[in-house]
């Protein structure tokens, strides 16, 4: 580093406002979970998309095997059976806050719902003021 860039540096750190030290900020997209594969954690796969496969093979083994027709039917119920956990756990219903995934505002929409509403209502005067 050279003399300016050091400069530069120290004055950042410098506010104008008199405060010194780094300015800290906390991203809008923070996630503290370790990513296995296709933006999905390794519980994820296991709890969702592991039993999905393991259905899909079984309608796989399902006879007929030699008409083209069944085969058809069955690969659109093992795509469906795929697509529909994978697009639950990795869907943002949320546009601007990546951290927030359908599954967990499936889950919070939920228990919101379940939690008890509080009404306020203005009480009625027997007398007019």
């Amino acid at each position: 580093m050279d003399q300016d860039q050091v400069k530069q540096a120290l004055l950042e750190m410098i506010d104008s406002n008199g405060k010194r030290g780094r300015k800290w900020f906390f991203p809008k997209n923070v996630d503290n979970q370790y990513k296995i594969l296709a933006n999905m954690t390794l519980k994820e796969i296991l709890i969702y998309i592991f039993p999905a496969f393991l259905i899909s093979i079984g309608i796989g083994f399902i006879p007929p095997y030699n008409s083209w027709v069944f085969w058809f039917i069955k690969a659109i119920f093992i795509v469906f059976i795929i697509v529909i956990p994978v697009v639950y756990v990795n869907y943002r219903p949320v546009k601007f806050r990546d951290n927030i995934r359908s599954k967990d505002f499936f889950k919070e929409f939920l228990d919101y719902r379940k939690k008890k509403k509080m009404y306020f209502v203005k009480p009625k005067n027997t007398f007019l003021d």
